[in-house]
């Protein structure tokens, strides 16, 4: 994957898929402020617009953090360059859901 610069815009108008095993969160950063996010929990189903904040930390290299509407609240740590993702989140139930996957660029036709 080309290295994708420390600025928040350029994410902007890209899509990833977050491999964690089963789970695979599709993330979609509209503007630094906002993503769209898509995954399926089981039976639960989330396609959102969410609020979001977004902070380059060095080229390829971002934290990004989101509170969904069923009320997780989500952090990443996304290595673009090295295709990582570490997501550390606290669930709307109160469980924490922390994992490391891979960050996989998705083409839109």
């Amino acid at each position: 994957m080309a290295t994708t610069n420390g600025a928040p815009t350029s994410l902007v108008g890209k899509t990833f898929d977050c491999s964690f095993g089963q789970f695979v969160p599709r993330l979609t950063v509209l503007s630094p402020t906002e993503l769209r996010v898509q995954a399926t929990i089981g039976a639960t189903e989330i396609d959102e617009v969410v609020q979001s904040n977004l902070t380059g930390v060095r080229p390829g290299l971002f934290i990004v953090s989101w509170t969904e509407q069923g009320g997780n609240f989500v952090v990443q740590v996304q290595d673009h360059e090295n295709q990582i993702v570490h997501n550390y989140a606290r669930l709307a139930d109160g469980q924490q859901f922390c994992a490391q996957g891979t960050i996989q660029p998705v083409t839109t036709a």
